[in-house]
Parts: structure tokens; sequence; C-alpha cells
């Protein structure tokens, strides 16, 4: 009786594990995030949502491929792969070119603040 009992519960965490292995990931893409160079004279940004992404004023659906440090975006007209650095920044996979970093928009604000603080001087 008692291998029975261990049975079933090995089986159970078994299958636990193996749900709690194939749920839904949260995506860390989420939110607004501005790129750390100037593409055509002013830097880019992107906004993800749940359900895609905001492109060229407009919301484009896309599908989001969540792995551990690599999230691959499917849209229409493309696929970008995405590679997270650390929390607030990501490096975007461009073709043909070197990587492409965004950080998030309230710390690329918060950098942009800091920067210019009028206090600043090199003579204190």
């Amino acid at each position: 009786m008692i291998k029975y009992i261990l049975t079933f519960i090995i089986t159970m965490v078994i299958l636990l594990a193996g749900l709690w292995f194939y749920l839904p990931k949260d995506n860390p893409l989420l939110g607004e995030w501005i790129s750390t160079d100037d593409i055509y004279g002013k830097p880019a940004r992107l906004v993800f949502t749940e359900f895609g992404m905001f492109k060229d004023g407009s919301h484009v659906p896309a599908d989001f491929d969540i792995s551990r440090q690599k999230v691959t975006v499917t849209t229409n007209i493309a696929t970008t792969e995405y590679l997270l650095v650390s929390e607030n920044m990501i490096k975007q996979r461009v073709p043909r070119q070197t990587w492409r970093f965004f950080l998030r928009a309230d710390v690329f604000e918060e950098m942009r603040e800091s920067v210019t603080k009028p206090g600043i001087s090199r003579y204190d």
C-alpha cells in the first residue's frame, strides 16, 4: 500500500514540475525602451504591450517567444531577437549591423537628468 502512495506522490510531483516548466513566463520586454544611440538623428523608441508593439505610431500584433535570456518577437513583417543584458537593458540583433542597445525609458530619463545637472563642476 505504501508503494502505491509513494508512486502517486512521485507522479504528482513530476506532473507539477512539468506544468510549472510549461507555464507562460512573464514578458520582460513589456514597457517603453529607448535606444542608447541616435538612429536618424534621434533615439529610437520601442513600446511593447501584452499583445504586440507600437511601431511607427500604430499597434502591430506580435507573438513573443520567451526563453531564459532571449525574447524573439514575431510580427507579420519580421522576426526580431532581443537579448536581456540586465533588468533595464536589452540588445537588439540587427541584421548586417552591430547590436543596438536599449534602456528602459525611466532609467534613460534618470541618466539624462543626472548628466545635465547644473551643479556639476570639475573644480569642486
